[in-house]
Formats: C-alpha cells, sequence, structure tokens
C-alpha cells in the first residue's frame, strides 16, 4: 500500500487554500490603500499561515504516536532514539537523576530505574508498554524553528530530519525552513515586512511551506512504517 497524505497535511493544505481565495479577494483593494496597505495585509496573513504549520506540526505528531500506540508493535521494532526518549523522559527516568544529583537519595532513584526496568521488560514480553504521551515529545519542540524542528523529530526515531526531509521533498528542507521561519519571525516580531512584497512573493512562501508540509508529511510515514507500523496500519491511523 502506498503513501496517503495525512489528515494534519489535508488540513494544512486546506487552511492555505482557503487564504489564497481570501487573499485574491481582498488584495486588489488592499493593494491601492496608502502605506503599502497590500504588503501589509501579505505579511498578516503570512504569519497566520505559518501558524497553521505550527498546527500542522503538533497535529502530525499527535496523529503518529496515536497510530503507534494503537497498532502496539513490540519494543525491538521501535526506533533507539524513541525508546530512549520514552525512557529518559516519559517514565521521567532523567528526572530521578536530576534529584538524585541535589539528594543523594539512591533508593529513590534505584527505585525507578527497577521500576522502568521491568516496565521494558513486560513491554518486550508483549504487555503494557510506557505510554505514547504526544505532550511529553512535543514539550517546548512544537514551535516549527530549524532549532526545534530536528530535536523534536529526534525523540520520535529520526535521526537526521534534514536528510530525510530534503530527500523527501527533493530541495534542502533545512534553508527552506529557515527561509520561512526568518521572514516570520522578522515581521511578527520585528514588524518589518521586506519592501516591495507583494502577491507573487506571498504566493511562493506559501509554495514553500506547501512543498517542506509534503516533505515531513512523508518523511514521518515512511519512518515509522518501516519497521514499526504496517503501511495499512498506518493509513487507517493518519487518515
Amino acid at each position: 500500500m502506498s503513501y496517503r497524505r495525512s489528515r494534519a497535511r489535508r488540513e494544512f493544505e486546506q487552511q492555505l487554500g482557503q487564504t489564497r481565495v481570501e487573499l485574491t479577494q481582498l488584495y486588489p483593494s488592499a493593494a491601492k490603500l496608502p502605506g503599502s496597505g497590500g504588503s501589509r495585509l501579505l505579511a498578516a496573513y503570512y504569519v497566520f499561515a505559518f501558524a497553521q504549520l505550527e498546527v500542522f506540526v503538533k497535529t502530525v505528531v499527535e496523529d503518529a504516536l496515536q497510530a503507534v500506540q494503537a497498532a502496539a508493535p513490540p519494543l525491538c521494532n521501535l526506533p533507539d532514539l524513541m525508546v530512549g526518549y520514552l525512557i529518559h523522559r516519559g517514565d521521567e527516568v532523567g528526572a530521578e537523576y536530576r534529584r538524585f544529583a541535589t539528594s543523594e537519595d539512591e533508593a529513590a532513584l534505584l527505585g525507578k530505574v527497577g521500576s522502568t526496568a521491568r516496565k521494558v521488560a513486560a513491554w518486550n514480553a508483549g504487555g503494557p508498554g510506557i505510554q505514547l504521551d504526544s505532550a511529553t515529545f512535543l514539550d517546548k519542540k512544537k514551535y516549527p524553528s530549524p532549532r526545534n524542528m530536528p530535536q523534536l523529530f529526534r525523540r520520535l526515531g529520526v535521526r537526521n530530519l534534514w536528510a530525510v526531509a530534503s530527500a523527501a521533498g527533493s530541495f534542502n528542507a533545512e534553508l527552506t525552513l529557515t527561509s520561512l521561519n526568518d521572514l516570520r519571525t522578522a515581521i511578527a516580531h520585528d514588524g518589518h515586512v521586506p519592501n516591495g512584497f507583494g502577491m507573487r512573493d506571498f504566493r511562493d512562501r506559501l509554495d514553500l511551506m506547501q512543498d517542506f508540509v509534503a516533505a515531513v508529511d512523508r518523511c514521518i510515514a515512511d519512518h515509522f512504517c518501516s519497521a514499526a507500523v504496517t503501511r495499512l496500519a498506518w493509513n487507517r491511523g493518519m487518515a
């Protein structure tokens, strides 16, 4: 069975489609206003479009983890980095080590490590595993910046997001997101709109954003379907 667009990607593309329709109606009048009214309108819609990219990231991660949880793959089929993050953060082993650094309560630390080891052993034997809590994976990394995205996807087991996303989209994914994010930051935080920013520039940026989402959507599907989940179960879970 082949790749299918996720719910998160479809909803993102729907939002961008509505944005294009609205601007087709609003931009001609705004462009006639004094003081770069057209550029300011495009800038506001660009910040909105980038917010939809953030929604996509959050939704695709939530749906992906639900699909994996529902498939209940054996522990050996999950990526090493994902298992490591689940143990370190999902079962709060890392937090226990930090507490030990100040309290030196060895009994509490060993109790936590032992409890987690038993959970992992039971999971490997086909019993219930550590819950895939999306909030834990997304913690402090859901904003789609060039720094956050590789860290978020490493938690999911993707070692080099830029390499696989670039291959999936046939473009430089890191440079693309950096460019998109820099413009959003300049508009939203600095109030700076590039001189002469027009409808063609806006459409080009939305095209890049849509290409980036398509590449990420495909690479996360290929990543989990390589071992953890069948393509059929994945497509059902992401529909």
